[in-house]
């Protein structure tokens, strides 16, 4: 059986506006309507605010 691959682009990719870092969207949040940048030490939230979706 062949494998599948996933792979986070468009929507499902995030950068921080603080810190830089690029992270899959799931990394950010844990109720899906709540989003955090998941680096150590950046406390950068929300989606437009402190995150921003790639393109």
């Amino acid at each position: 059986m062949p494998q599948l691959t996933a792979r986070a682009t468009g929507r499902d990719l995030l950068r921080c506006r603080r810190c830089g870092t690029e992270f899959p969207e799931g990394r950010a949040t844990e109720d899906g309507w709540h989003y955090a940048c998941p680096t150590d030490g950046c406390d950068a939230a929300g989606i437009g605010d402190g995150l921003k979706r790639v393109e």
